[in-house]
């Protein structure tokens, strides 16, 4: 009997090549279509009496095959959000979230190889709608139209030692036109990450000064976005594997560029921490900031990577109301 058995999964097996060799490939998904579901009410409060107040946490899914992986977020001035993954894919998201979307992946810079499409920060003019994005494979920043074309690539000297998959997690032109990098590696001397500051836009050949930046536990810098008085927030992240069950850890941090010195640590102060009750615990990679305009509290909107596995990971996208204290 076992003979038996053994040579008919032989068999099987020596066929099933064939089978699915012959067997055609099904046409892509192109649906249109994001299905937002809520799965966190309004009204808690994260970080301390200041901090922000959760608004919602939407389960985001799709059967378009581009969707997921999204590791950068821009909010636009309708209302709609535009996030970027590292399979090189994009999504316009409407306001709020869910029905018809629009999905592309229009980088001809990009090679098919995933190291050398992963886009992993992006940031936006509002004045000309320009886009430029970090590729952290290659150490890489593009610049191109609001409509994605026009596209200009610059690699910059001060980051061609960065280790391929610890690139430019952070990227922002702020509004006085400097830009703000920050790697995602600890590659500084103690174990620290290493921030950029160039004093216009690096497609443009500008020179930067080098800082470090050191978050909090074992965390790394994922996405950074200015708020309207000129301070910036800092989202990190990192891992608990000691946790039960193990976890990543997510903060929020103040920094103020006034603050950046040459070849010195930037200093921060924690905002809040996000992951817990009222905000479940994910890969949480992009930020992006709409509103405050006259005092009035912002909008925060946070995305996470999924990593390409919907089973074991979620999109999950966060939106915050935080009124922001004043200077100290």
């Amino acid at each position: 009997m076992l003979r038996r058995v053994a040579l008919i999964l032989l068999v099987v097996l020596g066929l099933s090549p064939g089978v699915y060799w012959r067997e055609a490939l099904p046409p892509p998904d192109r649906t249109p279509l994001v299905v937002a579901r809520n799965i966190v009410g309004a009204g808690a409060r994260i970080g301390g009496p200041e901090g922000p107040v959760v608004e919602g946490v939407w389960h985001l899914t799709s059967p378009n095959d581009l969707f997921g992986s999204y590791s950068a977020l821009l909010a636009l001035p309708d209302g709609s959000l535009f996030s970027f993954g590292d399979q090189g894919n994009w999504l316009r998201l409407p306001h709020p979230p869910g029905g018809r979307a629009q999905f592309g992946e229009d980088f001809p810079h990009l090679d098919a190889d995933k190291p050398m499409r992963d886009v992993e920060s992006a940031t936006r003019d509002p004045a000309t709608g320009r886009i430029w994005l970090g590729l952290e494979g290659r150490n890489a920043i593009i610049r191109m139209k609001g409509d994605l074309s026009d596209q200009q690539a610059v690699q910059p000297p001060e980051m061609q030692d960065w280790p391929y998959n610890l690139g430019p997690e952070s990227l922002l032109r702020m509004a006085d036109g400097r830009f703000l990098v920050l790697s995602e590696g600890r590659i500084a001397p103690g174990g620290k990450s290493v921030g950029l500051l160039f004093p216009s836009d690096p497609v443009d050949d500008a020179r930067p000064q080098s800082f470090t930046f050191d978050p909090p536990g074992n965390e790394r810098p994922s996405d950074i976005a200015q708020l309207p008085d000129g301070r910036v927030l800092v989202l990190t992240r990192g891992v608990d594997f000691f946790g039960l069950p193990p976890h990543f850890t997510v903060h929020l941090l103040l920094a103020d560029p006034a603050a950046i010195r040459p070849g010195e640590d930037w200093p921060w102060r924690l905002v809040a921490k996000i992951g817990g009750n009222a905000v479940p615990y994910e890969n949480y990679e992009g930020l992006a900031v709409s509103g405050g305009e006259d005092g009035r509290p912002v909008t925060l909107w946070i995305i996470c990577d999924d990593n390409q596995s919907r089973i074991i990971q979620r999109t999950l996208l966060v939106e915050l109301k935080w009124r922001v204290p004043r200077r100290r």
